[in-house]
């Protein structure tokens, strides 16, 4: 995923060198950005409350294949993460407190809710008998949840109330190995460093596909889906190479005509992008990653060079606020899907239908009251802990070069 939101901040770069004559600081704001994250949770929560197992009728039919490519959310969770993480590292990478910073901040966005999450899921609803089914106790799935490897797990061991947090596993492995990368590389280093894993992470899936690899572990093994992160890494450096960023800047439009491009090529080498198979799995997952890595960078340089038109739908309140209440959003529809949504669904009779009314009002259903208690969640406790992200704000210093 992974799906955690992330702050679109990015921090203005002070150069003393000749290249400042040509270097802008980046806006502190990138509203459309904002947008891309409400979009892709929306794809996500949609996906993973869709009934439509057996559809019949083409109202359903084609309503069950829009929510089964929801998964692709996750993809352009995993871009955007990578762009904006390596624009923060880049930028504060001359910092004295570059590393303080970056993992206290990091530790105040994620780990509050994700464990507040674990300790209600492991001790509280079965204490209070209320948790439907088999506890998480009875199976081998706590442990590796607790420090975040549920993703190396989880394919061998599909039994999991908590599904989901396989992406942020993925995520929180990138947190911890790519702050050390780009310490000791400028803006051009860490571009060709994220295209050479982008290839190796392809290669990676197509080898372990091969081998027989149980599909779901190539979904979900870190280094099977490091090209999206990378390739959005590649365009945060991308913008921070000055002669790059002029051009750039100037082709909103064309980068996102060349993301559209690149969707439909990939669409149709990957059967439409689903989410397993060897050909989806190997091109598939590299062209989306690389469509969404220019839709991100077209919508980065949209709002940079303040670019009207088209970005407008992702600049608009609703998108921004899912964007903002994201992170909430994905740690928790989950939980809410099996503890309040299909017990409800069984008291009403309704769990084996899978026709088209039922699911359209179960999933908007779902989608608003994941809204909601992600709303309550931010405003009510996460908060708390953001105001404390002042305390490690970085030391500037910075160069990109």
């Amino acid at each position: 995923m992974s799906v955690s939101t992330r702050s679109t901040r990015i921090t203005p770069v002070d150069l003393t060198s000749a290249a400042a004559e040509s270097w802008r600081p980046l806006p502190q704001r990138m509203p459309a950005l904002d947008g891309l994250r409400g979009l892709a949770i929306l794809l996500v929560v949609m996906h993973n409350f869709s009934l439509l197992s057996e559809p019949q009728g083409m109202g359903a039919r084609l309503l069950a294949s829009w929510l089964e490519h929801g998964w692709v959310g996750v993809q352009l969770f995993f871009v955007l993460s990578g762009f904006l993480i390596t624009g923060i590292l880049l930028d504060t990478r001359k910092a004295s407190n570059y590393f303080s910073s970056f993992f206290g901040r990091r530790v105040l966005r994620i780990f509050p809710l994700y464990y507040a999450t674990l300790l209600v899921m492991f001790a509280v609803l079965p204490m209070l008998h209320v948790w439907p089914g088999v506890s998480l106790r009875d199976q081998p799935h706590e442990l590796w949840l607790t420090v975040y490897l549920s993703n190396w797990v989880e394919p061998f061991y599909p039994r999991n109330s908590l599904p989901h947090f396989w992406s942020l596993a993925v995520e929180e492995q990138f947190y911890v190995v790519w702050p050390f990368l780009v310490y000791r590389c400028n803006a051009r280093q860490v571009l060709k460093l994220s295209l050479a894993i982008a290839v190796a992470a392809l290669a990676i899936r197509y080898a372990l596909l091969s081998a027989a690899l149980p599909q779901d572990a190539v979904y979900k093994f870190s280094v099977c889906r490091m090209d999206a992160l990378a390739l959005g890494a590649a365009a945060a450096a991308a913008l921070r190479l000055p002669a790059w960023r002029d051009r750039l800047l100037g082709r909103p439009v064309q980068l996102l005509w060349a993301c559209a491009a690149v969707l439909l090529v990939g669409a149709a080498l990957s059967h439409a992008y689903v989410a397993y198979g060897l050909a989806p799995q190997t091109l598939g997952y590299t062209f989306l990653a690389i469509g969404f890595s220019s839709l991100v960078l077209a919508a980065a340089c949209a709002d940079i060079s303040g670019t009207a038109g088209w970005p407008a739908p992702l600049r608009g309140t609703v998108l921004r606020r899912l964007g903002l209440y994201s992170y909430a959003m994905y740690v928790l529809h989950i939980p809410l899907r099996e503890v309040i949504g299909l017990p409800l669904l069984r008291a009403l009779g309704l769990e084996s239908h899978s026709d088209l009314m039922t699911t359209l009002v179960y999933v908007a259903l779902g989608t608003v009251a994941s809204c909601a208690v992600a709303a309550a969640s931010y405003h009510y406790f996460e908060v708390h802990f953001l105001r404390l992200k002042r305390h490690f704000e970085p030391a500037h210093g910075q160069e990109v070069s």
